[in-house]
Formats: structure tokens, sequence, C-alpha cells
């Protein structure tokens, strides 16, 4: 496989592209989607609440940074000694660090972002009174 056609973490440390590469993205997705879906619930319960669309993508966003960030954390200092311990496990390894960095990043400014773009402002008119 040519190195150029290799995703972006593999490119960086030199490994091909393998099947357990592919299996360490399927894992990542999981951790991935868990992230945007805690946090997307957590915007829409606030917009119940009665905030507005923004401050509720702001709250969301910072109740839930510390959660995404030590998991994502713990996740990557965890996989970095069984990385380095077997060549085995070096690809999948590798594909669930280098994607929870990028996806880390993703979760907490494009969702929040999405959010805002494609989320109605309705406010709760019990709320707007008060």
């Amino acid at each position: 496989m040519k190195y150029d056609a290799l995703p972006g973490g593999f490119f960086l440390i030199g490994i091909p592209f393998s099947f357990s590469a592919f299996i360490g993205i399927i894992a990542l997705v999981g951790i991935v989607v868990n992230d945007a879906i805690v946090m997307v619930d957590t915007m829409n319960g606030y917009q119940q609440q009665g905030m507005k669309v923004k401050q509720a993508a702001a709250r969301g966003v910072s109740d839930r940074l510390r959660p995404v960030l030590t998991t994502s954390i713990t996740t990557i200092i965890g996989l970095i000694p069984l990385a380095l311990s077997d060549p085995t496990w070096m690809p999948l390894c590798s594909a669930i660090i280098f994607g929870l960095i990028a996806a880390t990043l993703i979760a907490l400014i494009v969702v929040p972002c999405l959010y805002m773009l494609f989320t109605p402002n309705t406010e709760n008119p019990d709320m707007a009174l008060l």
C-alpha cells in the first residue's frame, strides 16, 4: 500500500493500514458517537429548560468538556502501552489513539456549531415570562 493513501496518523508513524486498524476504527466510531449523543442530549435538555440555542450549546459543551476530555485522555494513555508492547496491536491502538485526538476536537468544536446551525430556536413560553 502506498503511504500517500494512508490515513493521517498512520502516515505520521509510517505503519500500513490493516484489518486490525479497521477494527480499531469501528471501535472508535462507537466512542465518538457516544460523545456526540451525550453532548447533543445535554444541549437539548438545556433548550427544553428555556435556553436559547446558542446558550444551550455553550452550556452543553461546558458541562460535557471534562467528561469528554477525561475519557479520551484515559483511553489514549491506556492504549499507548498496548500499542508499544506488541506489533500486532499497534494498528488497532493507533487507529483509536489518532482517531480520538481528532474526534475529541470535533466533538467539542464542530458538534456545537452544527447544533446551532441546524436546531430551531424555540424558547419555552413559560420560561420567557419569568
